[in-house]
């Protein structure tokens, strides 16, 4: 059968996801009639920077902080970096050799900037996850010190799902820190796979630094926000003008700013709703591809997860073979982050800290997202058992 014929089915959404045709209007003006430099006098570019004003305001409304707090950035790499970096350099000022922990499944981005804190002779520990790829906040008590500025944990992680106690590491931080008497260590934390299924109000979270990316919410690609609470000091990364309030340098584009407001109001206003949705898509892929293979391994938390992310490995099986057939038959997924090239030639780094090496070349993850439907997870699952059957039988004969 030629399997391009039909309809192909993308189930990679954690990578990225397609911008809603609401949130495409909201941005039309920018394009062409009102595309003015927010940073111009004359009337019509204050009128821009006015609109951009309210924009922030209503971001800032659905995180339950000041619009003061909140700054744009051009994605979730550059609100992470700017959040380890700006901290660990304003973290300089009064303490020597600034310490920053992070968990062992964080993200590329954060991974990264954190080995550029190292290079710049900061130190580092890593917090180990158990099984499920949960941290505890018992562990970090034990690698937290005086010169810690920073602690930065993802508040659910992008290839296995799995949601991290972000509340409960911030009220243990904020005893830490009246203990010392000091305003360090920061909590940071990657929000960006979140908004779409938890509530990520700042205040409930108990995070000082909470990182969102556009892409991953049914807005534009290139447009990310960082948002600091109150009292929480950062120097720029990024130097030039004095634009969002001198921390981050450069024209903002009044365009993804727009569509970033409203895809994100929009998120949070049907989380519940599409949070029930796919849990149960995502029961029903679960008990489907366990029973057609009991190789079949689903990694993560049974309790703590996203509904939309699932990770599977399968002994034995070759994860990027298992893909290339499944894009072959217009089932598109992943083998972990979309950003990390080391990954995919190395396996993935996530399942390693879970204490499972040997399944890290044999791991899949599948993705679903608001157009996802059940009768995409059917053809899906029917189509990895195939595989599956195909292959094993393939390796008996052999």
């Amino acid at each position: 059968m030629n399997w391009f014929k039909q309809k192909r089915i993308f189930l990679d959404y954690a990578s990225a996801t397609p911008v809603l045709p609401e949130v495409m209007e909201a941005m039309k003006e920018y394009w062409s009639r009102d595309f003015y430099n927010p940073s111009a006098i004359y009337k019509e570019g204050l009128l821009v920077k006015d609109e951009i004003g309210k924009n922030r305001t209503r971001v800032a409304r659905a995180l339950g902080v000041s619009s003061k707090n909140i700054i744009f950035t051009a994605g979730g790499t550059e609100s992470d970096n700017l959040a380890i970096l700006g901290a660990f350099e304003k973290s300089k000022e009064i303490i020597n050799k600034p310490h920053i922990i992070i968990s062992a499944i964080e993200h590329p981005a954060v991974a990264g900037a954190v080995a550029e804190v190292v290079r710049r002779g900061g130190e580092m520990s890593i917090l180990e996850v158990n099984e499920e790829g949960l941290v505890s906040v018992e562990e970090l008590k034990k690698v937290l010190k005086k010169n810690t500025f920073l602690v930065s944990v993802a508040l659910a992680n992008n290839e296995i799902g799995t949601i991290q106690p972000i509340a409960k590491i911030g009220r243990h931080l904020s005893l830490f820190k009246q203990k010392q008497g000091s305003v360090y260590p920061y909590l940071h934390t990657d929000a960006s796979q979140a908004p779409n299924y938890l509530n990520i109000n700042m205040e409930s979270i108990q995070a000082d630094l909470l990182t969102l990316d556009g892409s991953k919410i049914y807005g534009p690609k290139g447009i990310g926000v960082l948002v600091a609470r109150r009292g929480i000091d950062i120097h720029p990364i990024i130097f030039g003008g004095g634009q969002e309030s001198s921390k981050r340098a450069g024209t903002l584009n009044p365009a993804l700013v727009a569509g970033f407001t409203l895809a994100l109001e929009k998120a949070q206003r049907d989380s519940e709703k599409e949070s029930k949705r796919l849990e149960a898509l995502r029961k029903y892929f679960i008990e489907t591809v366990t029973k057609c293979s009991d190789k079949i391994i689903v990694n993560g938390s049974p309790k703590n997860h996203l509904p939309n992310i699932i990770s599977i490995s399968v002994p034995g099986f070759l994860s990027e073979l298992i893909l290339l057939r499944l894009d072959e038959a217009g089932i598109m997924v992943s083998v972990g982050s979309a950003c990390s090239l080391d990954e995919r030639e190395s396996g993935s780094a996530v399942i390693k800290a879970l204490g499972k090496s040997e399944l890290s070349e044999a791991t899949l993850r599948f993705s679903f997202g608001r157009p996802t439907t059940l009768s995409d997870i059917k053809r899906a699952t029917k189509m990895l058992c195939q595989v599956l059957s195909e292959e094993n039988n393939h390796k008996l004969k052999a």
